[in-house]
């Protein structure tokens, strides 16, 4: 059972977390452009965490391509909303987390060419895709925006990818 003090002194850490947000926000850092929409939303996604443990989450197949919220993360980690490949083979709706690949549009160092890859149903996605090989992440579900259509790699793009995971994670 937390103190009454414990409890202020968590208000106050949260007091102050919020200060350096701000402080991030107006250092004009293009990452941080949309950092007051993602904090609420996570903040929400807390909220009514507790609410919804026992409840299914959809279930995603191996080379299907999702859009995640990636939030706004540390360094040159990924950030923001990305399309990602499922790399889970035996995903069911009990579990909470999933592996991904994330995409982009830029090419560079571990980007693995895709080509045009069907992402989406919004013409301005008709780019070339590369696969963030340096990036793959586990997330929860809760970060996953679902689509109404639903996309999938080849089995041949599957298997460039194993062996490109495999050549970066055991050299």
């Amino acid at each position: 059972m937390k103190t009454k003090i414990e409890k202020e002194n968590q208000i106050q850490k949260i007091e102050k977390s919020t200060e350096n947000y701000k402080k991030a926000y107006k250092s004009r850092n293009p990452k941080f452009f949309k950092l007051g929409s993602w904090l609420k939303k996570e903040s929400t996604v807390f909220k009514n965490e507790r609410y919804f443990k026992d409840e299914l989450k959809p279930s995603f197949e191996r080379g299907e391509i999702i859009k995640v919220d990636f939030g706004v993360n540390m360094g040159s980690e990924l950030s923001n909303v990305h399309f990602a490949i499922v790399l889970n083979s035996d995903d069911n709706e009990v579990v909470d987390n999933i592996t991904v690949l994330p995409l982009s549009s830029k090419e560079g160092y571990k980007r693995l060419c895709l080509g045009k890859l069907k992402v989406s149903n919004y013409p301005r996605y008709d780019k070339t895709s590369y696969a963030l090989i340096t990036q793959i992440t586990t997330i929860s579900k809760s970060k996953i925006i679902l689509e109404k259509n639903k996309y999938y790699c080849s089995a041949e793009i599957m298997d460039l990818i194993d062996l490109e995971i495999i050549d970066y994670l055991t050299k």
